[in-house]
Order: C-alpha cells, then sequence, then structure tokens
C-alpha cells in the first residue's frame, strides 16, 4: 500500500509531467501546462547553509539504502582542523513531513514503492528549493540508486548553494577597486567588509577581521610554467612564497606557511573552461601559534598566456568552519577571467 507521500508526490509529478531528471525552476523552456501550475505567491525556502532534510521511514533511513545516503552526505569535509561533515542533514517520518518542514531549502525524499524513479525539481512548495525523489521497489534497488546518483546530486547542491550565497554577497559588494584588476581584465564582486591590505601590480590580497574570526584572499597573476609535467609540484611553494612575504603573523617575523604534517588535497578542475587545480589543506604560522584551512584555485590561463592564482583561507580558533569556509570558497568562484 502506498504511504501518503508516496500518493502526493506521484500526483505532483503527473501533474507537472515529469519524466526527465531534473526541472527548470524558471520559465524558460516550460509548457504551458508548467507555466499555469507554476505557483508564483510560493514562501521562500528556508534552511542553514549546506542543510539537506531527508524524510524517509525509519526504516529506509536506518537500512542499508538510508545509510548510503549518509555515508556520501556526512563525510567528514576534508582539510579542516577539526571534524566537520559535508552536510547537516536531518531526517524526519513522512507523517512529521509539516507544512513548515515542506519549505526547507534542500529536501530528499526517500522512499520503497512499487515503481522506481529517480527526479530532481526546483521550486515545488518554496521558491528556491531543490526537491531529490529517490523510489525503488526494494530496499537494494534504492541503495543502488543513491550510490549512482549521490555525486551528482552533491554537485547540485553545492553549485546552487554557491549561487545563492553570492546573489546575496553582490549588492554588498565594493564600488571601486585596485588598478590590479583593470591590469589583468579581472573581475571579483568582494564584500565591502574586505578591506585591501596589499595591492601591488600582479597581487593583491584581502583581509576581513571580525570577533569570530579572521578571514582572507590572495589573487596572483604570474608566467605560465613550461613544464606541464610538474604543475602540481609548484602549487605549495608558490603559495608559501606568496604568504610569506605578504601574510605576516601576530608576532614579529610570523609568516603562513602550508601545514606539511596534514598533505593538501589537490585535484584536477575546470575554471570558466581554462584547466585549473583545486587545493585545500591547512595553513600554520612560522614563529606563532595560528592556523586554519585554506582552499585555492591554480588557473592555466592559456588563453592570455598567463597562471592565476586565487586563495582564501580563515582562523576562527574554537569555531566551526566548515559553512564559512564554503561562504568564502563560492564567493573566489566567481572570479571573471574575460
Amino acid at each position: 500500500m502506498k504511504s501518503i507521500l508516496s500518493r502526493f508526490l506521484a500526483l505532483t509529478i503527473s501533474l507537472f509531467s515529469f519524466s526527465a531528471c531534473q526541472s527548470s525552476g524558471d520559465g524558460e523552456g516550460k509548457s504551458a501546462v508548467e507555466r499555469l501550475f507554476q505557483n508564483t505567491t510560493l514562501p521562500s525556502a528556508n534552511g542553514g547553509i549546506l542543510d539537506i532534510l531527508v524524510v524517509a521511514e525509519d526504516k529506509v533511513w536506518n537500512g542499508t539504502a538510508g545509510r548510503a545516503f549518509q555515508s556520501h552526505f556526512t563525510a567528514m569535509t576534508y582539510g579542516l582542523p577539526q571534524p566537520e561533515p559535508l552536510y547537516t542533514v536531518r531526517q524526519v517520518n513522512p507523517r512529521e513531513f509539516s507544512e513548515l518542514l515542506q519549505r526547507t531549502r534542500y529536501v530528499v525524499s526517500l522512499a520503497v514503492d512499487d515503481s522506481a524513479y529517480y527526479q530532481v525539481q526546483k521550486d515545488l512548495w518554496a521558491r528556491g528549493q531543490l526537491v531529490a525523489f529517490f523510489q525503488a521497489e526494494d530496499e537494494l534497488a534504492l541503495r543502488k540508486m543513491i550510490l549512482k546518483n549521490n555525486s551528482a546530486l552533491e554537485d547540485l547542491i553545492a553549485n546552487r548553494e554557491a549561487e545563492r550565497l553570492t546573489k546575496k554577497l553582490k549588492p554588498l559588494s565594493l564600488k571601486e577597486y585596485p588598478e590590479f584588476f583593470e591590469k589583468h581584465n579581472l573581475k571579483l564582486d568582494i564584500p565591502r567588509d574586505f578591506t585591501i591590505s596589499v595591492a601591488e601590480e600582479d597581487l593583491v590580497v584581502y583581509w576581513k577581521s571580525t570577533t569570530r574570526s579572521d578571514n582572507g584572499i590572495i589573487i596572483y597573476v604570474g608566467e605560465l610554467p613550461e613544464d606541464e609535467a610538474i604543475i602540481g609540484n609548484n602549487i605549495i611553494p608558490l603559495r608559501d612564497s606568496l604568504t610569506k612575504l605578504y601574510v605576516p603573523g601576530s608576532r614579529e617575523g610570523s609568516y603562513m606557511v602550508v601545514e606539511d604534517l596534514i598533505k593538501p588535497q589537490i585535484n584536477a578542475t575546470e575554471f570558466q573552461g581554462r584547466f585549473a587545480l583545486e587545493t585545500r589543506g591547512l595553513w600554520r604560522t612560522v614563529g606563532d601559534l595560528m592556523g586554519g584551512p585554506f582552499v585555492s584555485f591554480t588557473i592555466y590561463d592559456e588563453k592570455n598566456g598567463r597562471l592565476i592564482y586565487i586563495d582564501t583561507f580563515m582562523l576562527a580558533p574554537d569555531k566551526k568552519k566548515r559553512k564559512s569556509l564554503f561562504e568564502l570558497e563560492s564567493l573566489i568562484r566567481t572570479l571573471d577571467l574575460d
């Protein structure tokens, strides 16, 4: 017998004719029927940064299917000094999925029923919302479906969350920038609460200090390395050379370097169509006791014959750092190279 939630979701999907894996949240490309059903008076979605609400029966959540979801989304975030999960995940039983909870920004439904589908829908119960449906005939099939789609769903949520955060910051960004940006034809919406600590011909450093944390951003433009075979080996020495010169510690003669006791994680990625290396790790201060996490992108801009290095780091002793670091990372990802 189908649960109340399953029947409701099946009706919703039927109404909107969703046979694809994902639907658009705006009016572009929608049929007349979809536009008719689009509710422009929906409330705004709510929830914390990187929070996910999972709607599932306790048996499913505590079984092999639920554990497959949890093992991915609650895995520990790499490059933080204290263990913190990738996402804050909370589970509720379908009978507890109230009207208030339906406004949650990221909702995932896990269900065992007599039909199988995986679908993602935007703005179902609230504006700015993303709802993912996993349903299969039995728990083993549901587990396979979850394992197959975990990474894609994570990318979708992370990208959407980054876009949301940067849109919030854009109206609060600085209006004037040093000549560095014009010279290198770069753009980055820096929030007004960041101040310039260093501005040179090929480098700029921004700093933000509060009672809770210190946050920094470094942008450097240099020459492309000739030997691409050892590209990855140059990242840590490059960062250390920049921070030693331009990020001094609080004590005289102290400076920032990459922590070598925990190996930084370096992954190949793409940044606006250019090959790039994403680096995550920890930093420490030589001559002092400070330290914290950092994220950087080393961008190989062959189109313009240059290397662009952008880095963000934070100091927040005794504070959780995952969400704040994600905000900073979302900010530097908006660097416009053209």
